[in-house]
């Protein structure tokens, strides 16, 4: 209620208060429009970095499924179709020759792709390893167990096993399923350093990171470090395709999204610092906070500016009324502009001076009236009063009380004083009293003797 008097009373709070609404919605907006632009900002930098994640998904399947077909192609190949059933109809020469052949095609296929680390055939019949690069070496018992690797819980049949992420084909293909012994086997290892480089793309900075994991959570290629971040989020990440969040970890929040491939088992995950992410919105926060603070002076601004051209000439204008209302009238106010506050206070300052005038002539012509009714009123009263005056010094004289009669006398010459200064001279009562008494028996005689008749 105090408030509500207060906005009643006060033009100064009604149009700070009324300018503070009209620009409260104008930085509303401001807000809003930062708002938006900081999540149209984020949204737009996820949706990128997700369709970054999907291209790379969707290019690492490409070169899976062609490196499975080229290596379907090799498993076919009448070279070492030939050198497992075959070579024992063959010379050295001959097996020689196939053996180059198929080691040039292994070559082939390590050099067609980057993220190939190398190609291995393996053959039980001749007791050999063809490698892409490096020597033919012996087929140990280490080897006849790679050969039996298999992995069907995925169409790319990718394989993570000791370490190493390998694409493996054997013939025949239903050799494993059977518990038979496959006749041979093409092996194409994949370069998990060229992985990890690969997955460094999605890095922003150094707190930023990548990973490769599998469905079961085991495998993990990562293109930087391995950190408790990393683990926190390889935790939280589920099974869908797709799909986002974040987490806060040492004071930092983090923001991850992730892309699954069906197709080869693998999830890929990309995590950053939100305030990496919003680094390039550093120059709109500045600006947003410079707009802060104009919007603030300019309230300052306007508020004083409403104090100094409105209020203080309102006040100094209200102070005057009241000096009028306590009765002073001797003093003025002025206004160094010449706007309406000037005029109001010209016009002040003449109604001032009129009313100065006005009570002047008043006070003047009552004070004549009343002087005026005094002396009509003296006019009156003198006559018969100086009548009764004789009279009482008539008798107090014929009695003899001349003590009363002196006392009487000089009470008496003090009233007439004024108006016979000569009786006196100069006021003294005691210089001249004895004229004045016998001026005042004489005059009691002769009222006397006129009135004997009548008293």
């Amino acid at each position: 209620m105090k408030l509500f008097g207060f906005w009643r009373r006060s033009i100064f709070m009604r149009l700070v208060l009324t300018f503070l609404i009209i620009m409260a919605p104008l930085y509303g907006i401001g807000i809003g429009m930062y708002n938006w632009g900081v999540s149209a900002i984020k949204r737009e930098i996820l949706n990128s970095k997700a369709a970054q994640m999907t291209y790379y998904m969707d290019k690492l399947e490409q070169e899976t499924q062609r490196l499975k077909f080229v290596q379907s192609e090799t498993l076919y190949n009448d070279d070492i179709n030939r050198l497992a059933n075959s070579v024992q109809y063959m010379d050295n020469y001959e097996r020689g020759y196939y053996l180059n052949n198929l080691q040039q095609r292994l070559s082939a296929i390590k050099n067609g792709s980057n993220y190939i680390e190398n190609v291995v055939a393996y053959i039980p019949s001749i007791g050999r390893t063809i490698p892409a690069e490096g020597s033919i070496g012996e087929l140990r018992d280490s080897d006849l167990g790679r050969m039996i690797w298999s992995d069907n819980s995925t169409p790319s049949q990718l394989i993570y096993n000791e370490g190493q992420l390998v694409l493996n084909a054997f013939f025949p293909p239903n050799a494993v399923k059977k518990s038979l012994k496959p006749l041979y086997a093409v092996q194409i290892k994949l370069s998990v350093p060229q992985l990890k480089e690969s997955l460094r793309q999605f890095n922003l900075n150094a707190d930023s990171g990548s990973f490769l994991m599998d469905a079961s959570k085991q495998l993990s290629i990562s293109g930087n470090e391995a950190t408790p971040t990393q683990e926190r989020i390889r935790s939280l990440v589920g099974h869908s395709d797709n799909g986002k969040g974040s987490i806060a970890m040492n004071q930092e929040r983090y923001l991850y999204i992730y892309r699954t491939s069906s197709y080869l088992g693998l999830t890929l995950v990309s995590y950053i610092p939100e305030s990496a992410l919003f680094a390039g919105l550093g120059k709109y926060k500045f600006t947003f906070g410079l707009l802060s603070m104009a919007v603030v002076l300019i309230i300052i601004v306007f508020s004083l500016a409403i104090l100094r051209f409105i209020r203080m000439p309102l006040h100094t204008l209200i102070r005057g009324f009241r000096r009028l209302e306590k009765g002073e009238m001797d003093f003025t106010i002025g206004h160094r502009y010449e706007d309406e506050f000037g005029v109001l206070y010209d016009r002040f300052n003449s109604m001032l001076g009129r009313l100065r005038s006005l009570i002047d002539q008043n006070y003047k012509q009552t004070i004549m009236v009343q002087r005026a009714e005094l002396k009509q009123l003296q006019a009156q009263i003198n006559p018969h009063f100086l009548y009764n005056s004789f009279f009482i010094l008539y008798t107090m004289t014929r009695r003899g009380e001349y003590e009363q009669l002196m006392k009487f006398q000089l009470q008496l010459g003090g009233v007439f004083s004024i108006r016979n200064p000569q009786c006196f001279g100069r006021g003294d009562a005691g210089a001249g009293s004895r004229p004045c008494t016998d001026l005042l028996r004489h005059t009691g005689d002769a009222l006397l003797q006129s009135n004997q008749g009548g008293i």
